[in-house]
Formats: structure tokens, sequence, C-alpha cells
């Protein structure tokens, strides 16, 4: 695995994080996209950490150059931001990379209501369970 990010900090914990299952290997690190390129050529890891937001090149350009090269490995994005963090997700889902994982939500000030519920996604034909629900 060859783990992509400018912080020295998130390397290190992406790393140890990772390292203690016996069957990943950190084979390489990147501070940036473009550093991240010349790695993956020269490594070939099975599987890339990419930061979204970096110097140099960011992520996403970076995700468009290795599949541009043909590279298929699974590429795993994060970000550290929140709502751009979120946006920045999706545009790398688009380009190519793969997964997301966003930052822990802020803990809620105490008194705070807990967010309403979002209604259940339709079912197939637009019905609710019916008397199919009922016969089942």
């Amino acid at each position: 695995m060859l783990v992509v990010d400018d912080s020295v900090v998130v390397r290190r914990l992406v790393t140890d994080s990772l390292s203690r299952d016996p069957d990943i290997e950190v084979v390489g690190f990147a501070s940036n996209g473009r550093i991240a390129l010349a790695k993956v050529d020269q490594l070939a890891p099975d599987l890339v950490t990419m930061d979204i937001e970096m110097p140099e090149m960011n992520g996403i350009e970076a995700v468009r150059a290795l599949r541009r090269n043909r590279h298929t490995m699974p590429i795993i994005m994060f970000s550290t931001l929140t709502e751009r963090g979120a946006s920045a997700t999706l545009d790398a889902l688009v380009v190519g990379g793969g997964g997301g994982a966003p930052p822990r939500a802020p803990a809620r000030p105490a008194g705070a209501g807990a967010p309403a519920p979002r209604p259940p996604p339709p079912r197939a034909g637009g019905r609710g369970a019916g008397a199919r629900g009922a016969a089942a």
C-alpha cells in the first residue's frame, strides 16, 4: 500500500493503524500527488490511500493521472475537511477514486436535539408495503 498525504502526522497515523493488520504492508509514502505518480510506477502498490487537498498536485488530479496511465489499483480517498471534503470526495469518486472516510462529526452541544430522521426511500413501483407486505 502507498500512503499519500501532505501531513507527516496523518501519514504516520494511517501507517501505524493499518500496519497492525499482518496482511497489509505499507511499501511507501508520498507527500503530494506528483510524488505519488512516481512512487506508483516505482513500487506498484496493490492499494493507495490518497488525501484530497495537497500542494503541487492534489489527490483528484493524481487519481485522474493514475487512471489515464491505466493504473487500476483501488484508491481510497479521504479528507480531514468537513463540508468541502464531502464535495471533494464525490469529485474523487467521479474520476476513479473509491471509498471515502469522512471525519467524525463534532460533538453536539448540551441540549442540542437530534437531527430529524430521513424518510425511508420509496419502494420499487412507488408503493408502500401494501397487500404484498401483509402477505409476507
